[in-house]
C-alpha cells in the first residue's frame, strides 16, 4: 500500500487562483475566480454553498469633505454572491475532468465590490486598486476527490493571486506609444481576426475616451466605457469580411487640456476650444495608418464620449478632409466655440450625435442634479415642458442642419436605462436600472442608436460602415 492511498485528507495551503474581468455598461467587473485545486474533484460534492468568497480592495481613498487623498489605505472586504460553481480547466472553461474549480459571482451597477477600479474624485480618474480574494471552504461544505479523499484548504490571500484575464480587452494590443516632441500618447489597438492584407481594404474606428479614462494605461480606456464592444461580432459584422481595425488613443490628462497641465480649456478665456493634444493625436492617427497600409484611408471613423466627444468635434473641425465620418457622444464642445466658419467646415462630414436629456455633466437641458437621489430635476417652462439649451450636441445638430448638412443624425434619449433586462432599480423586479444621464455612450456602444434613413431604420454602426470619402 503506497502513502497516497493512506491519505484521507488533502490539506492545501497557498492555493493559487486567477480572476476573470468582463466589461459591462457601467464598467468592468470581476465575474469569476478560478481556483487551482490540483486534484480531480467529485463534482457532486460541489455547490454554490461550498465556498465563501470575499473581495479585498485596498486603495488610498479621497476624503470627500476635504478632497485630500488619505495616507492610510482604505481596505474594503465584501462578501461576493456565488451564482454558479463547476469544475473547469485553467481558463475557466467547464470540464468535468478539470482540476480547477470556477466560481461565477453576481455583478451589477451598484456593486463596487466587483469592480477592479476606484474613481478618484480629486483627479477625476479611474485607477486600478489592489484587489485580492479570500476564498475558503465553508464549515458546512465538504469537497471530495474522485477517489474519495476529503479536501481541506487554507483560506487564500493576496499571495495566492495568479493573474487576471480581461475578456475581449486582452485581444487588444495595449503596448502602443507615440511621441511628438514632449507629448506622448499611449494607445490600444485591435486587429480583426478576418483582416485583409490587401492594401487599403480595411476600415478603422478611432475611439476617444472620456475624462475618467485618461492616464498611461490604455486598458483603462478600453474598460471604462465598454469600448471592447467595438471588437465584438455585434459591431465587427457591419464591416464586411475584413472587419474593422480599432484604435483607442489615451491622453495623460484630458482631451480638453489647454496647456498640458490638466487645465480645462473652458476655464480659459478666449481659448477657442484649443486642445494641447490636437497635433499629437492627428500625428498618432496618421502614424498608425501609415504602419498599416491595409487600412483604407478613405474609411477612417472617429468618435468618443464626453471629453472624447469634445475631441471628436475638435478633430473634424481642425482636419475636415481627413475623416469619413464622426460619431461624438455626449460631446462637450461648447457652442461658443462652434463658429459659423467651423460649422461650414464640417457640414459635409457625415456626423451622428448621441446625448441624453438628463445629462448633468454636459447639460443640454435646464435643471439641477439632486445628489441625494441621484436624479436630474428638470426645470420646466410655464407650459410644463422641459427647456432645451442651445449648447453642446443640441447646438451642433441645430447649427449643422441650418447650414444645410445632409447627413447629420441625432439620437437624443429621454434617459439612460438598462436595456439588457438584467438590472433593475432598487426594490423593483420590473423597472430597469437607470444610469446617470451622462452615460449615453451606453446606447452608442451597444449600437442602440437608430434613425430612419431613406425610409429604413438604420443603426449607428450600420450607417458608419457605409460611409467613405
Amino acid at each position: 500500500m503506497n502513502n497516497q492511498s493512506k491519505i484521507k485528507t488533502y490539506n492545501l495551503s497557498n492555493v493559487k487562483y486567477k480572476t476573470i474581468t468582463e466589461d459591462f455598461d457601467w464598467g468592468p467587473a470581476i465575474t469569476k475566480v478560478i481556483i487551482n485545486i490540483g486534484y480531480a474533484i467529485d463534482k457532486s460534492t460541489l455547490s454554490k454553498d461550498t465556498f465563501s468568497i470575499s473581495s479585498v480592495k485596498k486603495y488610498n481613498a479621497v476624503n470627500l469633505k476635504t478632497m485630500v487623498q488619505e495616507n492610510k489605505p482604505t481596505v474594503e472586504t465584501k462578501r461576493r454572491d456565488i451564482t454558479a460553481i463547476y469544475l473547469s480547466d485553467a481558463k475557466g472553461k467547464a470540464d468535468d475532468n478539470g482540476t480547477y474549480i470556477t466560481a461565477e459571482m453576481k455583478v451589477g451597477p451598484d456593486m463596487p465590490e466587483s469592480s477592479p477600479f476606484y474613481f478618484n474624485p480629486r483627479t477625476e480618474l479611474n485607477t486600478y486598486v489592489d484587489t485580492s480574494y479570500i476564498i475558503e471552504i465553508n464549515k458546512s461544505g465538504s469537497i471530495l476527490t474522485k477517489d474519495g479523499k476529503t479536501v481541506a484548504m487554507k483560506p487564500t490571500d493576496k499571495s495566492g493571486y495568479d493573474g487576471n484575464c480581461n475578456i475581449i480587452a486582452d485581444e487588444f494590443d495595449t503596448a502602443g506609444s507615440y511621441t511628438n516632441g514632449s507629448i506622448t500618447l499611449k494607445y490600444a489597438s485591435y486587429t480583426p481576426k478576418t483582416v485583409s492584407a490587401e492594401k487599403g481594404s480595411n476600415p478603422l474606428i478611432i475611439w476617444l475616451h472620456g475624462a475618467g479614462e485618461g492616464g498611461q494605461n490604455p486598458t483603462l480606456a478600453l474598460l471604462g466605457n465598454k469600448v471592447v464592444n467595438l471588437a465584438t461580432k455585434n459591431i465587427q459584422s457591419f464591416f464586411g469580411k475584413t472587419g474593422a481595425y480599432v484604435l483607442v488613443p489615451q491622453c495623460k490628462t484630458v482631451w480638453m487640456d489647454y496647456n498640458g497641465m490638466g487645465t480645462y480649456n473652458d476655464t480659459v478665456k478666449g481659448s477657442g476650444g484649443k486642445s494641447f493634444y490636437t497635433e499629437t493625436l492627428i500625428g498618432l492617427i496618421k502614424y498608425y495608418v501609415s504602419k498599416h497600409p491595409e487600412i483604407d484611408s478613405g474609411r477612417l471613423y472617429i468618435g468618443g464620449c464626453s471629453n472624447g466627444g469634445f475631441m471628436t468635434m475638435n478633430m473634424i473641425i481642425n482636419f475636415p478632409d481627413y475623416f469619413a465620418a464622426a460619431f461624438p457622444v455626449c460631446e462637450s464642445y461648447s457652442a461658443k466655440w462652434l463658429t459659423q466658419e467651423r460649422v461650414e467646415a464640417i457640414k459635409n462630414i457625415p456626423i451622428w450625435l448621441t446625448a441624453a436629456k438628463p445629462d448633468a455633466t454636459v447639460p443640454i437641458y435646464k435643471g439641477i442634479m439632486d445628489y441625494n437621489t441621484m436624479e436630474f430635476k428638470f426645470e420646466l417652462d410655464k407650459n410644463g415642458n422641459k427647456i432645451a439649451l442651445d449648447d453642446f450636441s443640441n447646438a451642433a445638430y441645430s447649427r449643422l442642419k441650418k447650414a444645410g448638412a445632409k447627413d447629420v443624425h441625432y439620437s437624443l434619449w429621454d434617459k439612460v436605462a438598462d436595456t439588457s433586462g438584467k438590472y433593475f432599480k432598487a426594490g423593483s423586479t420590473s423597472e430597469p436600472y437607470e444610469y446617470l444621464g451622462h452615460f449615453s455612450w451606453i446606447y452608442a456602444l451597444n449600437n442602440e442608436c437608430k434613425d430612419n434613413i431613406g425610409g429604413k431604420e438604420v443603426s449607428l454602426f450600420q450607417w458608419l460602415s457605409e460611409q467613405s470619402k
